[in-house]
């Protein structure tokens, strides 16, 4: 799957995700954070793509990502400006889906790693400063099977 020069992979989320269950705990932590890092580093690329083609504006920006996110499977994005930063709610994220049908059992820790990591990547597009990003709810802990995950990008400085 292309998206202009940028080439995208389609896998299962299960699939996935079955590999990241299957490694201890150390080593899935260890993944998880290189996997934030790696999405931010490179799919930050696509973002500063996507700031071209909106000319820079902020709320474009959002919106095309947003859309982006839907597009190639990600779940649906919901990006709001905060006094603080930057909240994100995403539905359906591939990644908690993937990892409840691999593993049948809630995940110890968030799994969005590559979520957390665009969207550091599209906050420091943004004006405002440096900030930290952390998934504060992820639907793969949740025993209920609930649906969304949360996402907070606060200023730093």
């Amino acid at each position: 799957v292309h998206d202009g020069p940028r080439r995208y992979l389609m896998m299962r989320p299960d699939v996935l995700m079955g590999a990241l269950a299957a490694l201890d705990d150390a080593a899935r932590t260890a993944l998880l954070a290189a996997w934030a890092e790696s999405t931010r580093q490179h799919g930050g690329a696509s973002l500063q793509a996507y700031a071209q083609q909106v000319g820079g504006d902020a709320q474009a920006l959002m919106a095309a990502t947003t859309a982006a996110a839907a597009d190639l499977g990600w779940g649906a994005w919901t990006l709001q400006p905060q006094p603080w930063g930057l909240s994100l709610q995403v539905a359906g994220s591939p990644f908690a889906e993937g990892w409840r049908t691999a593993a049948g059992e809630p995940s110890a820790e968030p799994v969005c790693a590559p979520i957390r990591g665009m969207l550091t990547a599209l906050a420091g597009l943004l004006p405002g400063g440096a900030l930290q990003v952390d998934e504060v709810h992820c639907a793969a802990t949740q025993a209920d099977g609930a649906c969304h995950c949360r996402f907070e990008a606060r200023r730093t400085a």
